[in-house]
């Protein structure tokens, strides 16, 4: 992330939008959209994804964690729910499931700061937990294509599994290709030559 964050606020009472927005700037960050409605938050990411997200959770015109989480299936952006104690339940519930810390109002200014931290901390170590799940998903992937070359070759050319697997090693070394290439390679010559 960036040492200057392009934030968005989201909240119904303007005093409190104030209040916010001097602590946000206070500490180096842009404040990109200042508003109270769902309608804006959702359509300001959509069309300017902002680094990062404060928004309380009661706006004018709807429940600002729903535009959360409905935004979090097109867009990963770290947020910050603005509660009061009433509705904090709400919000600890949606924390579960998404990139997200609160603070409870009345917020002091202090607290913004380690609550951003925190909420970056987070979503980082959201990131590379999602990029090892997509990285071990195309290992699996690549693997069954290995398995089904080695099935095809054992079948076709009578050899058992520790044959054929160094059968597959060998035609990847010789092309200089990844197991994975050589193996499509093999499936793609055998489905042309069926």
């Amino acid at each position: 992330m960036n040492d200057r964050l392009k934030t968005l606020l989201a909240h119904a009472s303007s005093e409190q939008r104030v209040e916010l927005k001097r602590a946000i700037e206070e500490l180096g960050h842009e404040v990109v959209c200042d508003c109270d409605s769902c309608e804006a938050l959702v359509s300001t990411v959509r069309s300017s994804p902002p680094d990062l997200i404060v928004t309380g959770v009661d706006l004018t015109d709807g429940d600002g964690i729903q535009a959360l989480v409905s935004l979090a299936d097109e867009f990963a952006i770290p947020a910050i729910v603005v509660t009061t104690r009433t509705s904090l339940q709400a919000v600890e519930r949606a924390i579960l499931d998404h990139v997200m810390a609160y603070l409870i109002e009345p917020v002091e200014v202090r607290e913004v700061k380690p609550t951003i931290h925190l909420v970056l901390k987070r979503f980082e170590q959201f990131q590379e937990l999602q990029s090892e799940v997509e990285s071990l998903r195309g290992a699996l992937e690549d693997r069954k294509v290995i398995e089904r070359a080695k099935g095809v070759m054992m079948k076709a050319d009578q050899l058992d599994e520790d044959t054929a697997y160094k059968k597959l090693r060998r035609m990847a070394t010789d092309r200089r290709i990844r197991l994975i290439d050589a193996a499509k390679a093999y499936l793609e010559e055998e489905t042309k030559g069926a």
